[in-house]
């Protein structure tokens, strides 16, 4: 009797349960036949990336890190991407071109800007029928997320898919061997910094290789470190604070986020945590760019703003240099002779231990690379009285030699443009325009020149100058991305010829008060229409740190008020005048006075 009544109570639990069951056995159906339709619309040659939580960005103690790498946990969604970079047949099918230095169908494609990275993966989108995820208007894109087209991953995805649940600092390990990837293995990674080669000169390629190359990941991914480094959807800024999921960058910016460094980057810049920072306008032969899909479904607009602007104020350009060896020197010296720019050459405090190439002065040079180190230098020049920067160096492990981030550091470059130009012994700029896109983050840079060691070819330098200085006589720079529309800033009235800005004024002298201080300064006459003073607790004038007070043109002095007790503020005053510009008021400003302090106590 029992057994019949345990029967008859597992019957009707199963007749009660088996709509449930089969219910949710249609439900896994349905997601399963939704998966498999969305994995027939997505070419061959990508991978299914599953989502998921890890820690983006770097451990304090790994070796060779960046102090932007902060780690933080981030959650990002399923998404598909290539398994390889774009190849040049892939490109050349899609867009008909091939910028690409280095030519070679399997190659790579690259040279091709952020800009043309966006296009390329609409013109994809629309040859197969998808919807495309980008809608471009001059240099503003807005980023449809529910559209199914091709895009370009986030940084977040492209370091969650590159680690491939790794924690290391290549997915691969510890350290770089030769057979890892396609990169300047030089002088190893995190080794003694003796300037010796540790992986043999003859294993450095000098150039991209075939996109499957070098062993793919977990994920089935190839290069993910070196060949060629790979543009994301990012601005580059700090990262936020706390948890992220599905985080896209700040909306604003002037240099984009390139990721998992090129076949001339060293070992620290290739690692899974490193960021790479270039001007969204210009391309490099070692940037070329790897497209996402996503997998789930998103909704929402993203917008992309370029947001840099060059400031027209004296029409000067100056030349600023280091040199170590010569080769530098020399370059910097035939740029101010061809050029007639003013020259200013950077010099340490404390000399190097040696003015020679060799294991002493490449290991100090290589400590202080690591350590991100600002030394400091002799003199600073006055950069206020200048539009444009020609900056020097020699490429020293693929970044900027210590002496120019001292510089670059020393003062504000916002509305400045930087073009750099550089000796190097076949690293080429490597992440030396990264570098200065990350101390300048509101300046423009501009399309460089590179040179091996002291080979000067005065009919390049030339061309690059007629780009650089366009108008030589009053050498006013003109911005390398187009202006969104209706925001065009010529500086010149239609039919009057160009407009000068007023000559730079001086502080007299500055008097404390009780939390206040008065400036005092030289009146312009009538040839301007006021003055602008700017007041920091930073001697770079950051502007999170700057306040900004206005006065008239018949003022000579001003007070403060209000300021913070205990304080060291900097102060610098620069007059403007104002003038008609297509229809519209705009104040022309002189350079900046010389910079005096006052302190409360």
């Amino acid at each position: 009797m029992k057994k019949r009544n345990l029967l008859l109570s597992v019957l009707l639990a199963f007749i009660l349960l088996f709509p449930m069951i089969a219910c949710a056995a249609d439900g896994m159906q349905d997601s399963m036949e939704i998966e498999n339709e969305r994995k027939d619309e997505v070419k061959d040659g990508f991978a299914l990336i599953r989502g998921g939580a890890f820690q983006m960005g770097s451990p304090a103690s790994e070796p060779e890190r960046s102090p932007d790498e902060t780690r933080h946990s981030v959650t990002v969604g399923d998404f598909y991407m290539a398994e390889a970079e774009v190849s040049q047949d892939s490109w050349q099918a899609v867009m008909g071109t091939n910028p690409s230095v280095t030519k070679g169908g399997s190659l790579p494609v690259t040279n091709i800007t952020w800009y043309d990275a966006v296009r390329y993966c609409n013109r994809l989108s629309e040859d197969e029928g998808l919807e495309p995820c980008y809608r471009i208007s001059g240099t503003t894109v807005a980023w449809n997320r529910a559209a199914n087209g091709y895009r370009l991953p986030t940084e977040a995805e492209w370091e969650y898919a590159a680690r491939a649940g790794s924690a290391t600092p290549f997915h691969f390990g510890d350290y770089v061997h030769n057979s890892d990837a396609n990169c300047y293995n030089a002088y190893g990674y995190n080794n003694d910094a003796s300037g010796n080669w540790v992986n043999g000169s003859d294993a450095y390629l000098r150039k991209t290789v075939a996109v499957g190359q070098y062993p793919a990941n977990a994920y089935g991914l190839y290069n993910m470190h070196g060949n060629a480094a790979e543009w994301v959807w990012d601005w580059y800024g700090a990262y936020g604070t706390g948890e992220a999921a599905d985080p896209t960058g700040p909306e604003n910016g002037s240099a984009k986020i390139v990721r998992g460094g090129g076949w001339n980057d060293h070992p620290k810049h290739i690692r899974s945590a490193y960021r790479g920072a270039q001007p969204a306008d210009i391309g490099l032969y070692s940037i070329g760019v790897r497209p996402v899909r996503s997998a789930g479904t998103s909704a929402g607009e993203v917008k992309s703003v370029y947001s840099a602007r060059a400031e027209q104020k004296t029409g000067k350009a100056l030349i600023v240099y280091f040199s170590q060896t010569g080769n530098t020197r020399g370059l910097a010296e035939l740029i101010h002779e061809m050029s007639g720019a003013d020259i200013f050459r950077l010099e340490r405090k404390t000399p190097y231990s040696s003015s020679s190439n060799g294991p002493v002065l490449y290991g100090e040079a290589l400590d202080e690379l690591r350590a991100e180190a600002v030394p400091e230098l002799k003199a600073y020049p006055d950069i206020d009285q200048y539009d444009t920067i020609l900056l020097g160096y020699c490429n020293w492990w693929s970044s900027i030699p210590a002496s120019v981030r001292s510089f670059l550091l020393h003062d504000d470059f916002s509305g400045k443009t930087i073009v750099p130009f550089c000796s190097m012994g076949g690293g080429r700029f490597a992440q030396t325009v990264s570098a200065i896109a990350k101390l300048a983050p509101d300046s423009v840079i501009k399309e460089g020149l590179e040179v091996t060691y002291s080979s000067y070819d005065r009919t390049e330098i030339s061309a690059w100058l007629e780009k650089s200085l366009p108008v030589q006589g009053s050498q006013q720079p003109e911005p390398e991305t187009p202006l969104e529309p209706g925001t065009q800033d010529t500086g010149q009235i239609p039919g009057k010829g160009e407009i000068s800005p007023p000559k730079s004024t001086s502080i007299v002298r500055i008097s404390a008060g009780k939390r206040s201080f008065t400036v005092k300064w030289k009146k312009q006459g009538e040839q301007v229409d006021g003055y602008e003073i700017a007041y920091s607790t930073s001697s770079r004038f950051s502007k999170k740190k700057t306040r900004t007070a206005a006065a008239g043109k018949s003022a000579s002095s001003k007070t403060i008020s209000k300021l913070k007790a205990g304080k060291k503020y900097y102060v610098r005053i620069r007059a403007y005048k104002t003038a008609e510009v297509q229809g519209k008021q705009k104040n022309l400003y002189a350079g900046w006075s010389k910079v005096k302090t006052v302190t409360f106590h």
